[in-house]
């Protein structure tokens, strides 16, 4: 499958844009992250633990399983360390990589919720998120124009939905991508799946309204990731199209799957819009 084709419409966008604006800077940022990714390696080797087939066996095949099931001939590790928050990132050079997720992941979600969230920062790997480091440019640039800083910003978020959409395509099913993402945000569990769903459509809606009406402070609008109704509604429209393409690649409809993130990506601008408008 042509997996670089699931790259949201939008982001791509945003991104053609900010290469011509700071092409310069996004060659700095490869610099970078080539040597951090070398620093990042050598803190995880002295302070994190390897996941290996022979330590952690299910967790091993389920990361492995995401790795076969993408190619792109991906090479990196997997790691956990203690934390109690349900988190996990990636630390990335072209095909070069290192994730690190939280002791807390391996204890409390399912291993169909693990592949959510390993396809997610391998998602970041395969789009080459790591070209450039938002909040680094933003502190190392400091004559950046707010409409620049904020299409970075805007930037960052669409990736996020990027990101998500491959975690699904490793995880297969919509319930257990939400159900991660639900733990994420709320740190519980063990809540029916219904509930989940239907209580994010709520939520969606009511920041809908809200935005609309109210825009945002210009704090909350300033993040690299999406509100995470946000991310459950760009999940949901994409999401029969994304499991589809993981069971039939050959008979799936890429006309079909590009109205879907055409109608994503108006959602999205259209939110950006109105909470730029809103502080500006």
């Amino acid at each position: 499958m042509d997996i670089e084709k699931l790259r949201f419409g939008y982001e791509s966008r945003l991104f053609d844009i900010l290469e011509a604006q700071l092409g310069q800077s996004l060659c700095q940022g490869a610099v970078q992250a080539q040597n951090m990714l070398q620093t990042w390696k050598r803190n995880l080797l002295g302070n994190a633990v390897c996941v290996t087939a022979e330590l952690l066996p299910e967790v091993h095949r389920h990361y492995q399983r995401c790795l076969d099931m993408l190619g792109a001939n991906l090479n990196g590790d997997l790691f956990v360390q203690q934390g109690m928050e349900y988190n996990a990132s990636v630390f990335a050079y072209q095909n070069k990589f290192d994730v690190l997720i939280n002791s807390s992941l391996l204890n409390n979600f399912t291993p169909d919720e693990w592949r959510f969230v390993f396809g997610h920062e391998l998602g970041h790997v395969i789009f080459g998120h790591s070209r450039f480091s938002v909040r680094e440019i933003l502190a190392n640039m400091p004559d950046v124009s707010a409409d620049t800083a904020d299409m970075l910003f805007r930037w960052s978020r669409a990736a996020e939905v990027s990101a998500d959409r491959i975690g699904l395509l490793c995880c297969g099913k919509l319930t257990d991508a939400v159900i991660a993402l639900f733990k994420t945000a709320s740190g519980l569990s063990g809540i029916d799946a219904d509930r989940v769903l239907a209580s994010f459509r709520r939520q969606y809606d009511s920041l809908e309204t809200q935005l609309r009406e109210a825009g945002t402070d210009g704090f909350a609008w300033v993040r690299t990731h999406p509100m995470m109704p946000i991310r459950f509604k760009a999940l949901e429209l994409a999401a029969l199209d994304i499991v589809s393409l993981r069971h039939n690649p050959s008979g799936f409809s890429w006309k079909g799957f590009r109205l879907i993130d055409d109608q994503i990506a108006r959602i999205l601008e259209s939110l950006d819009l109105m909470s730029f408008l809103k502080v500006s």
